[in-house]
């Protein structure tokens, strides 16, 4: 998983309307552990989007974020 791949998948949800306030902060937070190099905590802050989206009933994004996974 590389950093633009993840900034990718941020933008693209934006794009889309499914990027609300907590999903946005756990995608930054898996940017800056990417960028900083700590894989298994980015991992963690995707796999915590996906279980959202999940939540929420959003099939298309938690399927985009899994595909990152």
């Amino acid at each position: 998983m590389r950093v633009s791949d993840v900034e990718a998948l941020k933008n693209w949800l934006d794009r889309i309307g499914s990027l609300p306030s907590y999903q946005e902060d756990l995608i930054d937070n898996a940017i800056w552990n990417l960028e900083h190099g700590n894989d298994y905590r980015a991992e963690d802050s995707l796999k915590t989007m996906a279980r959202n989206y999940r939540n929420d009933g959003d099939s298309n994004a938690e399927a985009a974020v899994e595909r990152l996974l």
